[in-house]
């Protein structure tokens, strides 16, 4: 049986008695969407409604079904045979038609849901061989490093994965300097500087840009190597003829990966008759635009007529030290380190 033929001869004697399909619906009492599926072979009559609707189109059931030998037919049971077919034809093109829908709603939640991030082990050999984690979205694949980049491949959502690296860095320390923020692992003693998620419609490149050690301390330290010289070097009394003998001793001391800028200061005055310290001191130092700032912690010696401040400037020039209010000049008119 071809359920298309029955169909489409249902609709001829139809239209031949000139009626509409809600005409033909209302004389068996069915809708006129049941007499639709009928003539379009998505489904057949009932046994009970079949020779009726023969009757209705001046015909007999097998004319309708398109049986020609009559004999020994058993038409109920021809009838069950191709609903249980129609079901089975509607039922693949139903699952040709979701399947893709399935895969394509699969894909968009894949690009969309979070997933988290996985912490990623990989070998960082740049000026230092040594392990490092790096926080890098699930699912990600073909990783690949450059000196101080890696960068990882991932099928999943530009914006969702930017939130995911989000989510990493900020279990890192923020560290700012330049005006800018960067993320430092105390832990595996690395920053990572920059990232970020760039790609197309197929997939999208995860980098991350990473440098060892504190990346600000290393950035302070080649400024002040910039503006002072030679560091760890002991700065003394710039002058042709003075009874002062100053010492100032900067230096960098690393504590817990951290820049630590220590100082003293010892300054005696020394002439024929006369020997006394001014001043002992030790502290810490920073350099704020062209200025180095000595901050004391402890005065161990000093001379009862000077006031020792708590805070000296040193203006920096030509990487020699001009101190800016000084509490020497009864000993010396200018001070300038060298």
């Amino acid at each position: 049986m071809d359920n298309n033929k029955i169909g489409k001869f249902i609709a001829f004697l139809r239209k031949k008695k000139g009626l509409t399909q809600q005409e033909l619906g209302d004389k068996l009492f069915v809708t006129d969407k049941a007499v639709s599926k009928w003539e379009r072979g998505l489904s057949l009559p009932d046994i009970t409604i079949l020779e009726k609707l023969a009757n209705e189109l001046d015909t007999d059931i097998y004319n309708i079904l398109q049986i020609e030998n009559k004999n020994n037919i058993d038409v109920e049971k021809i009838l069950q045979e191709e609903k249980i077919k129609i079901k089975r034809q509607i039922l693949k093109r139903l699952t040709v038609i979701i399947i893709p829908i399935i895969l394509v709603i699969c894909g968009i939640l894949f690009k969309l849901i979070p997933f988290g991030y996985d912490t990623i082990h990989v070998r960082y050999n740049h000026n230092e061989n040594k392990l490092i984690d790096l926080g890098v979205p699930k699912f990600s694949f073909s990783m690949k490093n450059n000196d101080n980049s890696y960068s990882y491949k991932s099928f999943r959502g530009k914006s969702i994965l930017k939130s995911e690296i989000k989510s990493y860095l900020n279990t890192l320390e923020h560290i700012s300097c330049n005006d800018t923020t960067y993320f430092y692992d105390s832990i595996a003693n690395i920053t990572i500087v920059d990232y970020s998620v760039e790609g197309n419609l197929l997939y999208n490149t995860i980098s991350y840009h990473v440098r060892n050690g504190n990346y600000c301390d290393s950035l302070e330290v080649k400024e002040y190597a910039e503006k002072l010289g030679a560091l760890n070097v002991i700065r003394t009394l710039y002058a042709e003829k003075s009874n002062l003998i100053i010492y100032f001793d900067p230096s960098l001391k690393i504590k817990d990966n951290k820049n630590n800028w220590e100082a003293s200061l010892e300054i005696y005055y020394l002439d024929e008759e006369t020997s006394k310290v001014i001043e002992k001191s030790k502290g810490t130092f920073e350099i704020k635009d062209d200025e180095l700032i000595y901050y004391r912690t402890e005065i161990l010696e000093h001379e009862d007529s000077v006031e020792i401040p708590n805070i000296s400037n040193f203006v920096i020039k030509e990487q020699k030290l001009i101190l800016k209010d000084n509490y020497l000049e009864n000993y010396e008119k200018g001070i300038i380190l060298k």
